[in-house]
């Protein structure tokens, strides 16, 4: 916990109603089962409605779109925020706009813009074995992509919401993240030939 956070929690003890706690009152900390409910039925309607993409592309960007309306809740403003900007970005634009929405949600470590690899910095952050990724990472997923999920995730299971659909989505769009830029790659290969 952070000093700030524990000063907040300490000024904000006596103006809490009985039996609550400082981390609900900064909205943390595990949610009503309703709001839940509403969290997982967004988590599967963002998955159908970006499994409706054939295109790699397509498909990450209607992950992070998709997210940028999900789990209202749950996931904090600045997070679905940054998936709402980052869907409609360039895909360099896109990770530099998921590393500064991830800031504070993951260790400085996973932040780094330079490399740009998210290979580069899974030793200091490596990926959490719940992601279904195998060490090493694959070498054409950037840093941004990379934090942002493992922001997502790390938000979710504070919030008591990682669930198999929320695990899945972090699984898909790293993967589709992935493959996007495995697909840029090859693209650019075969226009300079």
């Amino acid at each position: 916990m952070s000093l700030s956070a524990l000063v907040l929690g300490v000024w904000l003890v006596g103006a809490l109603p009985p039996g609550a706690s400082a981390e609900e009152a900064r909205g943390e900390g595990p949610v009503a089962p309703e709001v839940l409910a509403r969290c997982h039925a967004d988590m599967e309607r963002v998955l159908g409605e970006a499994a409706r993409f054939g295109s790699v592309q397509r498909r990450a960007q209607a992950l992070l779109a998709g997210l940028s309306t999900a789990c209202g809740e749950v996931l904090p403003e600045r997070l679905r925020e940054g998936a709402g900007v980052a869907a409609s970005a360039r895909r360099a634009e896109r990770s530099r706009r998921l590393l500064e929405a991830a800031r504070g949600f993951v260790p400085e470590a996973c932040l780094s813009s330079e490399p740009a690899r998210a290979r580069e910095v899974e030793a200091l952050c490596p990926p959490p074995e719940d992601t279904l990724f195998v060490r090493p990472l694959p070498d054409s997923l950037d840093t941004g992509s990379y934090a942002f999920a493992l922001a997502v995730r790390a938000r979710l299971r504070e919030r008591g919401a990682y669930d198999a659909r929320s695990q899945r989505w972090v699984a898909e769009f790293l993967l589709r993240s992935a493959l996007d830029a495995e697909a840029e790659a090859h693209r650019a290969t075969r226009r300079s030939d």
